[in-house]
C-alpha cells in the first residue's frame, strides 16, 4: 500500500515516510511526486511529495532434495591430466565496478541537491572501507539542516543507493564545511557534560535520538571514563544513548 509523505525537501519527506513506518530504508521504496520548490518571498512555494512502500519479504526457497551419493563402482575414473583451477575475476574490473558506482552515487546526489534549489559542487575521494563526498555550496545551512537533518538524510539515502550497486559494504560520509568535523567536536563536549550531570545527580542520563555514527562518538568520548558507562536504547530511527553512573 502506497502511502504519501511531504517535506520541505525531498530527503525530508524520506525520513518522514522512514519515520512513520518505522523501517529502514532498504526496507522500502519510493518515489517523488511532486518535487520541492521554493518560490519567491514564500509564493509560490510548495513542498516535496512522495510515494512510500514497504518491500515484501522474499520468499523462502525451498531447500533441494539430497542427492544420493554415486555407486563408486559405476564411476569411470578419468585419465590423469592438468588440473584447471577456478579463474577469480580481476581486481581491476572489482575496482572499476566500485568507481563506476561511486560516480553514479555523485551523480545521484548532485540530481537531488538541484531538485531542493541547491547549487553545489561536490568532490568525492574514494576508499576501500569508507567513500566521502564533500559539498562546497553558499547555501550550507540549507543543505546542512537543524541539528544535521537534511545531510543526515541524504547520507542515508547515498547509503541505500550504493549498498544496491555494491556486492561489498562501502560506508558513505557526506560532509559540507566541515560539518561533521564541528558536529563530533560538539558530541564529545555534550558527552563530558552529560556525564557531569549523570555523576552529580546519580541517574541515568537520556540522550535524544540520533544516527549511529554520532552514537558511536558518544560512547567513544566517555570510553575511559570510570565513573559513567554508555549504551543505546531504542529502535532505530530512535535510538539514542544513556549515560548511567557508576555505583560504587
Amino acid at each position: 500500500m502506497k502511502t504519501r509523505y511531504t517535506g520541505k525537501t525531498i530527503a525530508e519527506a524520506v525520513a518522514t515516510g522512514l519515520q512513520a513506518l518505522n523501517k529502514q530504508p532498504e526496507q522500502v521504496e519510493y518515489q517523488v511526486i511532486v518535487t520541492p520548490k521554493k518560490g519567491f518571498l514564500g509564493i509560490g512555494r510548495r513542498d516535496a511529495v512522495i510515494t512510500m512502500t514497504v518491500k515484501e519479504e522474499p520468499t523462502p526457497t525451498p531447500k533441494p532434495e539430497p542427492t544420493p551419493a554415486p555407486d563408486p563402482a559405476k564411476v569411470a575414473t578419468p585419465e590423469a591430466g592438468p588440473t584447471q583451477a577456478s579463474v577469480e575475476p580481476p581486481i581491476s574490473s572489482a575496482r572499476q565496478q566500485r568507481d563506476q558506482a561511486f560516480r553514479e552515487l555523485g551523480y545521484y546526489l548532485a540530481d537531488i541537491t538541484k531538485q531542493m534549489g541547491i547549487t553545489t559542487t561536490i568532490n568525492v575521494t574514494p576508499g576501500s572501507h569508507v567513500v566521502r563526498y564533500d559539498f562546497t555550496t553558499p547555501t550550507e545551512g540549507l543543505l546542512i539542516g537543524k541539528h544535521g537533518k537534511v545531510i543526515n538524510s541524504l547520507q542515508l539515502l547515498a547509503q541505500v543507493f550504493l549498498d544496491k550497486h555494491l556486492r561489498h559494504h562501502v560506508r558513505v560520509e557526506l560532509n559540507v564545511a566541515d560539518y561533521r568535523q564541528r558536529r563530533a567536536e560538539t558530541l564529545e563536549r555534550l558527552a563530558k557534560r552529560v556525564a557531569r550531570n549523570a555523576i552529580a545527580q546519580g541517574e541515568s542520563q537520556y540522550l535524544d535520538p540520533m544516527p549511529s555514527f554520532e552514537r558511536k562518538v558518544i560512547h567513544g568520548a566517555l570510553a575511559h571514563n570510570d565513573h559513567v558507562k554508555t549504551y543505546s536504547r531504542g529502535r532505530e530511527p530512535y535510538r539514542s544513548v544513556v549515560v548511567e553512573p557508576v555505583h560504587r
